[in-house]
This record gives structure tokens, C-alpha cells and sequence, in this order.
């Protein structure tokens, strides 16, 4: 019983150690490296999103052109949506978003 109090009181004091890693200032080298290590996750999460967001913008827009009645009116909203997706594939292509590696056992198994 005592070990595991233990083991739950050392559990405790990591996850606080690496909470303060996070959202501190002025880190010395390896608390530096915690924070950069899991900086690097959220990072990704923000562009993924922002790309997601943009993306949809860019879509529903594009759904609110072609309801438009009239038609010079619908010709440049359109053309609008066209360059604003021209310049986020450009924009997108820059920024890759690298794709977590998958497991290599999920491939077809030779049998003989």
C-alpha cells in the first residue's frame, strides 16, 4: 500500500515538474528541451486546425457565391474563392503537415 502511495505521490510530482516545463519562462537546457518536445505537438495541432479553418472559410464562401441571384455578382464572388483556395494551396503546400507513421504490421502477409 505504501509503494503504491509512493509511486502515485513520484507520478504526482513528474506531472507537475512537466506542467511548469510547459508554460514556464527562462528554462535552463533540459527543461528547455521538455518544453520544446511537447511545444512541437500542440504546434502541429494549431496549423492543422488553421488550415482546417480556412479551408472551410474558403468552402463556404464559395456555397454563398453560387446561391448569389445575380450573376456579375456571382462571377467575381466566385472568382474571389478561386484565388483565395489558389493562394491556401500554395500557402498549404509550404507548410507540409507531416503524417504520423504507420505501422509497417498492417501491410498483406505473404503465405506460401
Amino acid at each position: 500500500m505504501l509503494l503504491v502511495i509512493a509511486c502515485l505521490a513520484i507520478l504526482l510530482v513528474v506531472g507537475i515538474a512537466i506542467g511548469v516545463c510547459i508554460k514556464g519562462t527562462q528554462l535552463h537546457g533540459p527543461e528547455q528541451k521538455v518544453q520544446d518536445f511537447f511545444m512541437r505537438f500542440r504546434a502541429e495541432e494549431d496549423t492543422k486546425q488553421e488550415l482546417y479553418d480556412t479551408a472551410y472559410r474558403i468552402v463556404m464562401d464559395l456555397g454563398e457565391a453560387l446561391d448569389e441571384q445575380d450573376i456579375i455578382a456571382q462571377c467575381d464572388a466566385v472568382r474571389s474563392a478561386h484565388d483565395r483556395a489558389r493562394a491556401f494551396k500554395a500557402r498549404a503546400t509550404e507548410q507540409p503537415i507531416p503524417e504520423p507513421a504507420r505501422a509497417s504490421g498492417q501491410g498483406l502477409k505473404v503465405v506460401k
